[in-house]
């Protein structure tokens, strides 16, 4: 199943006000069903990604609703980062995070925010061919896969677009 992305913004920009620290996400995306999608590379492990991802949420959320809107306008929301290091070193490519009740984990807060955190520095069979191919990719390894291959021609065609 396709998505068609409605509004991708490359490096969109967000500041609240004078003294909050601002944001530049990486890839900002709106689906057509309105979720949002925030897709960070990050290549440096800063220690610091699980508050980032926390920060960064907050500042998409504040984009997403005006005054005098309800809350049921917020969008379900991702914030994704892509990096060569496991943040959380317990072998995973993928960790997802939905707010959970720590009394009882059937509860799920529904709250449509979601962070993930993808990565290339794991043996387990955690992920599908294609993606591990494609976290392989980012972190520089040569790949056969396909998906990889148009992804390669795609890139280099984009590095000749100016804009």
């Amino acid at each position: 199943m396709g998505y068609h992305i409605e509004y991708p913004e490359l490096q969109k920009r967000i500041r609240t006000d004078a003294d909050a620290k601002s944001v530049r996400l990486d890839v900002y995306i709106r689906d057509g069903k309105g979720t949002v999608y925030d897709i960070e590379l990050q290549v440096v492990n800063t220690k610091e990604l699980p508050k980032r991802s926390r920060y960064y949420q907050s500042m998409i959320d504040l984009q997403l609703i005006d005054k005098g809107q309800t809350y049921k306008q917020l969008n379900r929301s991702y914030v994704i980062f892509i990096c060569p290091f496991d943040v959380f070193a317990k072998g995973r490519h993928i960790y997802t995070f939905e707010n959970l009740c720590t009394e009882d984990k059937n509860i799920r807060l529904k709250d449509g925010a979601v962070k993930v955190f993808l990565n290339s520095d794991s043996e387990m069979d955690d992920v599908s061919g294609e993606l591990k191919a494609f976290l392989n990719y980012v972190a520089g390894k040569k790949s056969e896969d396909s998906f990889v291959k148009r992804l390669e021609v795609a890139v280099k065609e984009a590095k000749k677009n100016r804009e």
